[in-house]
């Protein structure tokens, strides 16, 4: 856990109790009817241990539910370039898709990640995040396909056809020579 992930409560003994609970700058999450919980560097199996504790003696622990959702800027060559909560489950690939997918589909898409102070680095997009250790901060970037990747069908194509004219064109000059 750091500053700006989210913490999803599911009371299912009290409703009203339930949210989505930001992390903030000091790793603290404050959470209805228990209140300031520090959960910075908790996992997320941690994290539903330590709010079920925090509940016990008012509510029946099985009743709570908590995922851990981490806030992912997707940006580049996708259709909608946005913010998306995640979790550590989740695909590269699908957060494209959640992003609207590729603006220009056509061959494999480059993922990158992108971190302050830190090289950039590509990742597959079947990498799962919560195995490639995306800070909230971090950036996907999404690299469009070359040029040549994306019309690769209508540049063999107009190359076809400028042989045809071509060989057509030496045909009528032959005939025309004799």
């Amino acid at each position: 856990m750091e500053a700006g992930d989210i913490v999803r409560l599911k009371n299912w003994s009290a409703p009203e109790q339930s949210g989505d609970l930001p992390v903030n700058e000091r790793g603290v999450v404050l959470v209805p009817t228990v209140g300031a919980l520090d959960v910075q560097g908790l996992t997320s199996d941690s994290l539903q241990q330590r709010i079920v504790r925090a509940f016990t003696g008012r509510i029946d622990p099985s009743r709570v539910d908590v995922q851990l959702f981490r806030p992912i800027t997707v940006t580049g060559g996708v259709k909608n370039p946005s913010v998306q909560l995640v979790d550590g489950s989740t695909s590269v690939l699908s957060l494209v898709a959640k992003a609207g997918g590729a603006i220009r589909p056509g061959g494999d898409n480059r993922v990158f990640i992108v971190r302050s102070n830190e090289r950039t680095r590509e990742i597959s997009v079947a990498d799962r995040i919560g195995d490639l250790g995306i800070r909230s901060s971090d950036q996907l970037y999404v690299q469009d396909p070359p040029f040549v990747v994306r019309n690769e069908l209508a540049i063999r194509a107009a190359y076809e056809l400028v042989q045809f004219g071509l060989g057509l064109l030496t045909i009528y000059y032959l005939i025309r020579h004799d």
